[in-house]
This record gives structure tokens, sequence and C-alpha cells, in this order.
């Protein structure tokens, strides 16, 4: 009787998730003491955005590096602008209107509620702006390790690795990591699992392996939860890789990695084989350019 392999690994992570699947807690913490504590906030203002406003602009944080924001107006105050063709984030304003009405002769007043709407735009969107005085960025209590940080500057990234705000993200359109300050974490082996995470995301860029995105556009969706599979699987090969002993099961995919994994038993198998060819990328001492390149 022939074992399925596929099968047998499928129903062994199953059995694992279903017994493991505690909600994930992002290993670092809000800096105390910043602008908004990594809240979104207007620059100009200093007001912290509440309600509807708080949770759209805190949606809207993962395409910027800051959750600094500002309007038109704000800009110009503080001695900037916004960019040419970017285009601006509505938010909402109750504003008081009064009504004036004649009653048996007599002048009343009533005032009712009136939503406004108007646009703000993140300071990523502008130029020029000097920015009021902010508290310094607390120091980390470790350093960056040298064998992880080889692995981030092997993805050549356009934009670089940028430390700002309070998620953790690669953005395809920039090609750019995007990383919390390292002294919001918790500890050493979180930060550089998560950055290790992010790396892999980022050798799915059309000018690596070219993953396609496009088609991950939605927390919790089929194709969504496939990439964080393999970032995840790819991550936890490169913290053996590097000697880091981080957290990297992220319970908020559980429940479509669930199902995908019960409706094909070759997902963690494809996943695995999409998480290797990162890990070779990452870590291989040269690109097939590279030899190729040597052998001519």
């Amino acid at each position: 009787m022939s074992i399925d392999i596929a099968q047998v690994i499928t129903d062994r992570i199953i059995a694992e998730l279903e017994k493991g699947a505690t909600p994930w807690v992002k290993p670092w913490k809000r800096l105390k003491g910043t602008p908004g504590d990594g809240m979104p906030i207007n620059i100009e203002t200093g007001h912290v955005y509440q309600g509807t406003n708080h949770f759209w602009l805190s949606m809207m944080q993962g395409a910027y590096p800051t959750p600094y924001w500002i309007t038109f107006k704000g800009a110009q105050k503080l001695g900037g602008h916004v960019k040419a063709l970017e285009k601006g984030t509505p938010i909402i304003k109750y504003q008081m209107v009064r009504k004036e009405t004649l009653v048996n002769g007599k002048q009343e007043v009533t005032a009712y509620p009136m939503i406004k709407a108007f646009y703000v735009f993140n300071i990523a969107q502008c130029e020029d702006i000097v920015l009021p005085a902010m508290p310094e960025t607390p120091a980390a209590t470790f350093d960056a390790d040298s064998s992880v940080m080889a692995v981030v500057n092997r993805l050549g990234l356009e934009g670089g690795l940028m430390h700002a705000g309070d998620s953790a993200y690669y953005r395809p359109s920039t090609d750019s990591i995007v990383m919390p300050p390292m002294a919001a974490f918790n500890s050493a082996a979180h930060y550089h699992a998560t950055l290790l995470h992010e790396s892999v995301h980022a050798t799915g860029h059309k000018s690596r392996l070219d993953r396609d995105f496009s088609k991950s556009k939605r927390f919790g969706d089929e194709h969504y939860a496939a990439e964080e599979l393999v970032a995840e699987l790819g991550a936890a090969m490169l913290c053996a890789f590097c000697g880091i002993d981080g957290d990297l099961r992220h319970a908020g995919y559980i429940e479509s990695w669930l199902k995908a994994l019960r409706n094909d038993k070759r997902y963690i198998l494809t996943a695995s084989a999409q998480a290797q060819k990162a890990l070779d990328l990452l870590t291989k001492a040269e690109s097939v350019e590279e030899s190729e390149a040597i052998a001519a």
C-alpha cells in the first residue's frame, strides 16, 4: 500500500493548525510619546482622528510609511504642498447648522448636525513640509543581525528598508519594506523574524520570482492567504538559516489555510516549493544570472 505523502503532510498540518489556532499578536508595540502614539493624527493641529475617521485612516496606513495626515491648506501652512496628481483621502466632520424660523411671529433658532466631507493627504503625498518638532524615537536595545541584513540586502530593494509607523509590510509599487522602529519590537528575534517574513514577500516582485500580487488584494481570500503561507514558510526557513528563534504563526490566516488545505492536498507542497525558491534566491552564493555571466 503506497503512502500519499502529500495527504499525510496536509493532514498533519491541518491537525496542528486546529490544535494551535490561537489569536496572533503582532510582535511589536506602539511607541508611547510619538505623535498620536502610532494612531492617525493631523500633524498640523495635533488632532488624533476619532471614530469612523480613525478606522478609515488606519486602514489606509498600509499604503503609506507614516500615520501623519494633513489638509491641502494645512500643508501650505507648514511651508509645503501636496504633490501633483496625488489623490486625497475623504474623511467626515460633523458641523452644526443653525436654522432660523418664524413661529407665531417670533424668531426661533434651531441647530442640527450635518455631515461634511473633506480630504486629507498623508505626509508621504506632500513635499517641503517643515514638520513640528517630534519626540525622539527610543533607541533599540539590540543591533540588527548581520546574517539577516545580508538576506535583506540581497534583495536590492529599489525603495529600500524604512522604519516608520505602526505596520510591517512589503510595498510592491515602490519595491520597499516598511517596518515599525526597532525599539517597538518585543525582542530582537521578533524584529528579525518579521523582517524576514516581509523579505519573502519581496521575492515575489516581478523583477525577482514574479508571484502575482494582483490577485492578493483582500485579507482572508484564497490568493492573499496563499501568499502569506509562502511568506510564513519562507520566513521559517530563513529563521533557521540565520539562527533566529522567532514566532511566525499568523493565526489570522489559519481559517483560510485550513479551507485550502482541505480542498487541495498539494496546497502545502506548492507553497513550500515557492518558499524554497525564495530561500534559494535570498541565500544562495550567486544568482542564476551571475552564474551564467561567470560561465560566459
